[in-house]
């Protein structure tokens, strides 16, 4: 009989998932609700800070309602984040603009906050950030207090999206380690800010939370908050992680040489080490759980995204499991069809070069899994170098469809395993929590509650 449970809230970009598992690591419930984020123009992506705790309110609550049994046991609540989205406070903690999301676009074309800071020496040693973008919260907030005088006066502090639940909950903000490393100003050897970073972005005067990292206890829920929730006063604060880690963790990734991907929003790929590379790299990196286990992660845009945008685009909205049994009767190559660059910013009918007697559906659906398969292998080898994984462990949308998981293992020539859990990026902030309940280490807890579903061997023809 279960005697404990853990929560966790995965905040995503499409939708906020809450997920309850038991003490043997099996998903119990879940619920996901999607935030309501507004769009003022094109390239803004905002959320009003009361809009953000109502939707987790509500989806907490869908999901102890499906197990109303484990509602009193639940031991700690953790999470998994997205990075770069932010809202800034005034000195009474009050929220002066919506949280920014990572996909907001206004700093595009703006002052290169990146040339600023890559000036300095160290800095990618010390970031492990190998490139900035306008899509990083230093340029949009470097963007937004340079064209605006009076928010810039008042502006005390930022928050970074979970940094905002986790003081709701507790009553103390903390950032963790691995969303500070995608900030570009936080030295992820050491685990602090770095004020010359800061201050050569135009942003020294702003307060920033102390960096905790992944996995560390952060006291039990305020009263007010466990009420709201309808959980145990007695439950435990546990640091989630960014939701890359997490997914890494969730599917088993937490042993040096280990490799796992993501196929969701973005495509992602995370290897485990032991150490920092003290030379730059062209992936990014970033702390784990331990001071003995670091990440490193290439991603891109080639991803789900272009599946979604695929079937979006279709008058009559096909099921993704439709699309995988026709993707499924194609040849491989696609009948010679490709995608064309930059094509989501157009109609599916004008999103493909090639032979016109090959523009049928099944080519075009699988013209996209091989086209992001290509991708993942672009990506492998940036992470691993010239030696490639034994296998790598697969998370996100993607690993739900076996067509695909097969057409990436004939690409890379390298076995994919999918996992039997649906939610492994909330198993592995579960995980996080099991491990500061000390419900036994990372190792032994991958080894209990990670399960694999199948394996996925290159094809040899």
């Amino acid at each position: 009989m279960t005697q404990r449970a853990i929560l966790t809230v995965d905040l995503g970009t499409t939708f906020f998932k809450v997920s309850l598992f038991d003490d043997g690591g099996e998903l119990c419930a879940s619920a996901r609700v999607a935030p309501p984020i507004v769009h003022r123009s094109s390239v803004l992506w905002e959320l009003a800070p009361e809009a953000f705790v109502k939707t987790l309110k509500l989806a907490v609550a869908e999901t102890l309602a499906a197990a109303p049994q484990l509602r009193s046991k639940v031991a700690a609540i953790s999470f998994a984040t997205q990075a770069n989205s932010f809202t800034i406070l005034d000195r009474a903690g009050k929220p002066l603009v919506p949280f920014i999301l990572w996909p907001d676009e206004r700093a595009a074309g703006g002052t290169g906050v990146g040339d600023l800071l890559s000036g300095l020496t160290a800095f990618r040693r010390q970031t492990g950030v190998p490139e900035l973008g306008p899509t990083f919260a230093v340029a949009k907030l470097h963007h937004m207090l340079n064209g605006d005088a009076e928010l810039r006066r008042v502006a005390h502090s930022v928050r970074f999206l979970p940094d905002y639940w986790l003081e709701w909950l507790t009553g103390n903000a903390a950032t963790e380690a691995g969303v500070a490393g995608l900030t570009a100003v936080c030295d992820i050897s050491d685990l602090h800010w770095m004020p010359q970073a800061l201050e050569l972005a135009g942003l020294g005067e702003l307060r920033l939370p102390p960096v905790v990292r992944a996995g560390s206890d952060l006291g039990p829920l305020r009263t007010a908050a466990a009420e709201a929730l309808g959980l145990p006063v007695e439950c435990r604060v546990v640091m989630g992680a960014l939701d890359q880690y997490t997914g890494a963790i969730g599917v088993g990734n937490v042993a040096p040489g280990m490799v796992s991907e993501t196929t969701g929003t973005v495509l992602a790929v995370v290897g485990c080490a032991t150490a920092l590379e003290r030379e730059p790299q062209p992936y990014f990196q970033g702390p784990g759980w331990s001071g003995e286990r670091f990440y490193r992660m290439s991603f891109g845009s080639v991803s789900a995204n272009i599946l979604e945008w695929y079937q979006q685009g279709l008058a009559d909205k096909p099921g993704y499991a439709e699309l995988d049994i026709e993707a499924a009767a194609a040849a491989a190559g696609a009948g010679g069809i490709s995608l064309r660059d930059a094509a989501m910013s157009g109609a599916v009918s004008e999103g493909f070069n090639g032979p016109a007697a090959s523009r049928n559906r099944g080519n075009e659906v699988r013209c996209i899994l091989e086209r992001v398969a290509h991708a993942l292998a672009e990506h492998v080898a940036v992470v691993s170098g010239i030696t490639p994984p034994a296998e790598i462990r697969c998370a996100g949308g993607g690993a739900r469809s076996d067509v695909w998981l097969q057409i990436k293992a004939d690409i890379t020539g390298i076995p994919m395993c999918a996992l039997k859990c649906p939610e492994p990026t909330s198993l592995g902030a579960a995980m996080l929590a099991g491990a500061a309940l000390e419900w036994g280490s990372m190792a032994e807890l991958a080894a209990a509650w990670v399960k694999p579903r199948r394996i996925f061997e290159p094809c040899s023809g």
